[in-house]
């Protein structure tokens, strides 16, 4: 069994009203978590110890999903803001030689089983890295020919240093972490800390997966992940009533709601439980009443 730590203690503020008072990581695509996604994608390929690395601030949320779910995890809660890698560089010592880690708000569709494979025969850190067509919004991995990462350059002005850009994707070793140690301090920073320290001594290597990663922290992000496959609009079937006479066009209507007649909708997201009066005009709007 491997073990594997996602990072989900994020919030996706640029979402509220809709994830006021919930992880990011809670938030439902498709009527499904997105760490249960996540979670599902993992135990398709193998088996997995699935830590949990939450906020103290969102404790109560997080009990209530473990008794909830089926799904077998570990909770660990991080007392104040640690940033990505404070916790784990607080409890290196009891952490497993190696380890998976993911930020656990992501949406992957890549070939995770060949990832899987290279960190199992890699003998230092791995990172993900996946390929953009303009990596001047991005920190770009300056990598050798040995795929060993070099430099981190941050947003560069062209395509000078490669186009390979952090997954969020990471497998993990102990004692490479350990042989830093001494240069790290809490709060700690994955990005911008740790794999630079472990480049400049030679111990990351990157896999460049195949595919994409989608993260949904903005309104037309969270739309898009809902509307694949040429569909306009995502209503859920869970105790949402939406009357005939309403016009939907690229939006998101999650359970619990009621739409009533002659209203609009464009370019939102009707949050749970939400009721949109007779008449009403939504566009461009993450929209909660309660």
């Amino acid at each position: 069994m491997s073990d594997i730590y996602l990072l989900v203690g994020g919030e996706a503020t640029r979402l509220q009203p809709l994830s006021l008072g919930i992880p990011k990581a809670l938030l439902t695509i498709r009527g499904e978590t997105i760490l249960d996604i996540i979670i599902g994608q993992f135990s398709k390929i193998g088996d997995f110890k699935f830590n949990l690395i939450c906020s103290e601030k969102h404790k109560d949320n997080w009990l209530s999903y473990q008794l909830s779910t089926n799904n077998n995890v570990n909770l660990l809660f991080e007392e104040g803001k640690l940033d990505t890698a404070g916790y784990i560089i607080q409890n290196i010592d009891r952490l497993p030689d190696k380890f998976f880690c993911m930020n656990g708000d992501l949406l992957l569709d890549i070939d995770m089983e060949n990832f899987i494979k290279s960190a199992q025969n890699s003998t230092n850190t791995l990172i993900g890295s996946y390929e953009v067509k303009n990596p001047s919004r991005y920190g770009v991995l300056k990598v050798n020919k040995s795929m060993k990462v070099e430099a981190f350059i941050e947003k560069p002005k062209d395509n000078s240093f490669g186009n390979k850009i952090n997954l969020g994707l990471y497998h993990i070793f102990k004692k490479d972490i350990e042989s830093i140690l001494s240069l790290l301090k809490v709060p700690c920073s994955f990005e911008r800390d740790v794999f630079p320290c472990l480049s400049e001594n030679e111990l990351l290597s990157t896999y460049t997966v195949s595919g994409n990663m989608v993260d949904v922290g903005t309104r037309e992000a969270y739309i898009n992940a809902h509307l694949n496959d040429g569909v306009t609009k995502w209503i859920s079937s869970n105790n949402t009533r939406v009357d005939k006479s309403a016009v939907i066009r690229n939006s998101v209507i999650l359970e619990d709601c009621v739409v009533e007649e002659n209203v609009v909708i464009e370019n939102s997201v009707i949050s749970n439980s939400s009721t949109i009066k007779s008449g009403t005009t939504i566009k461009d709007e993450i929209v909660r009443t309660i």
